[in-house]
């Protein structure tokens, strides 16, 4: 039988979830990352708390704030997640060589050797999701599958 051939990873709410890690007073609160702040605009990406409400990329603020008063507003810093965007690359691929940059929170590896194999590829995926953890960011989660023969996620 064919082993797993490749692992996706995809950032969670990335850029809502970096203003959470690099300010913990907008942890478990609902952020909407904007270009502008002005109601006229649509968030660029929502936080879960956000997407709890109904908010979600694409959202006219004005509308978003009627579903959800206490919505906070930043600024879109292009910088800060390019910069969090190479730290947690960085992290990945002293785990697995990421093959293919999808996006700024979006990549994937070739699972190759005992990786193939359907309890190694989730141990791999666990410990990528630690390492982010414990060296980019606690609060930056991230979504992972693999495929091959069978299709899974975690």
């Amino acid at each position: 039988m064919q082993g797993l051939n490749w692992l996706y990873f995809d950032l969670n709410s990335y850029f809502a979830t970096i203003e959470q890690q690099v300010d913990p007073l907008l942890r478990g609160k609902p952020v909407a990352v904007v270009s502008l702040l002005s109601d006229s605009t649509c968030a660029i990406a929502a936080s879960y708390e956000a997407k709890l409400k109904g908010i979600n990329t694409g959202t006219k603020i004005y509308e978003a704030k009627k579903l959800c008063p206490e919505l906070i507003c930043i600024k879109g810093r292009h910088k800060l997640y390019v910069e969090y965007h190479k730290r947690i690359f960085a992290e990945i691929n002293k785990l697995l060589f990421v093959d293919a940059v999808c996006s700024i929170d979006e990549g994937a590896g070739r699972l190759t050797g005992k990786y193939q194999q359907e309890e190694e590829a989730i141990r791999l995926a666990q410990n990528i999701k630690l390492a982010i953890k414990q060296n980019v960011g606690d609060y930056i989660t991230c979504s992972i599958g693999m495929t091959g023969p069978i299709f899974t996620t975690m």
